[in-house]
């Protein structure tokens, strides 16, 4: 749970960061990020953009689900070798 809210968290900081950053450069005149377009709805030119960060932080909390399955599972491998199996396996 820990690792879900600090990687929410980082990646909350770093989006605004970033989507505060692309509003100034296209308030002064710049066209990189969204392109200049000649509809009339926005939201056009903005799916790209949403679907790139949405991709971003479904594979980061995907990343964070597989580590902790693997830890789970490793934990389960080496929880059975206490003292009794050690000493049953030397018999």
């Amino acid at each position: 749970m820990v690792a879900y809210v600090a990687f929410g968290l980082a990646f909350a900081h770093v989006y605004t960061f970033q989507t505060a950053n692309l509003v100034m450069e296209w308030v002064n005149g710049a066209d990189v990020a969204f392109e200049q377009s000649s509809s009339t709805s926005l939201l056009g030119p903005m799916m790209g953009y949403f679907t790139f960060t949405t991709l971003v932080l479904l594979v980061g909390y995907g990343l964070i689900t597989i580590g902790h399955f693997l830890r789970t599972r490793r934990t389960r491998k080496t929880a059975g070798t206490g003292v009794a199996d050690l000493e049953a396996g030397v018999r």
